[in-house]
């Protein structure tokens, strides 16, 4: 009994050449290449030219020569990062109470803080000086002191203050005094005299600050 025969019988090299063809994945730079699916569906195709771009990309680093910030303490010099701090505080002085009351630091030191402030402006309805604003150059002038003994990187924060007002004034300057009863690690304490042209003692307090 004879087998029917195909109209052009295959070699076995045409044999090994459809296999391979059928097995071979689709060249990566041809229009058949495998999709790439996103959660949205195809975004694209993988081609060899993908991959060589993505390689010669050059990744840009930060110069490590550059500093972003200034730097606090330039080399050669004493100052520090502390008394650039404290510089920035006497600089920030402007715009506050202490100019709205005209107040004027003469002396700023840790152990002896004097601070003086014009009647004329800060004077309530029957012509004398505001109680407030003599509780304003006290702390003012304790707090001064304060931010002058304060540890490197810290800052005073007034804590507790007590004012005795003992006589009136209604006119010139007064000048306020602080001199520290206490000095910690942590807190610091100002007593504060507050007198007039005269020399008289018009008030007396106390502050305690906090250094944070």
């Amino acid at each position: 009994m004879s087998h029917p025969q195909s109209d052009s019988p295959l070699s076995p090299n045409s044999v090994e050449e459809s296999c391979n063809s059928q097995a071979s994945p689709a060249s990566a730079d041809s229009p058949g290449s495998p999709a790439v699916v996103g959660p949205l569906g195809p975004v694209g195709r993988v081609t060899a030219a993908s991959y060589s771009g993505a390689s010669a990309s050059a990744v840009a680093f930060p110069d490590p020569a550059r500093r972003p910030y200034p730097d606090p303490r330039p080399a050669g010099s004493a100052v520090s990062a502390s008394s650039a701090l404290h510089a920035v505080l006497e600089d920030s002085e402007e715009g506050t109470l202490m100019e709205t009351l005209g107040m004027e630091v003469v002396t700023r030191d840790a152990n002896r803080t004097e601070v003086r402030m014009p009647v004329d402006g800060a004077r309530q309805v029957v012509g004398i000086l505001h109680g407030g604003a003599t509780a304003a150059i006290i702390e003012t002038a304790a707090s001064v002191a304060a931010r002058a003994a304060a540890p490197d990187g810290a800052v005073p924060v007034g804590a507790e203050l007590t004012v005795s007002h003992l006589r009136s004034v209604s006119q010139g300057w007064v000048k306020a005094t602080a001199t520290p009863l206490h000095r910690g690690r942590r807190t610091v304490v100002y007593q504060v005299t507050v007198t007039d042209d005269d020399e008289r003692t018009i008030a007396v307090g106390t502050l305690r600050s906090l250094f944070t």
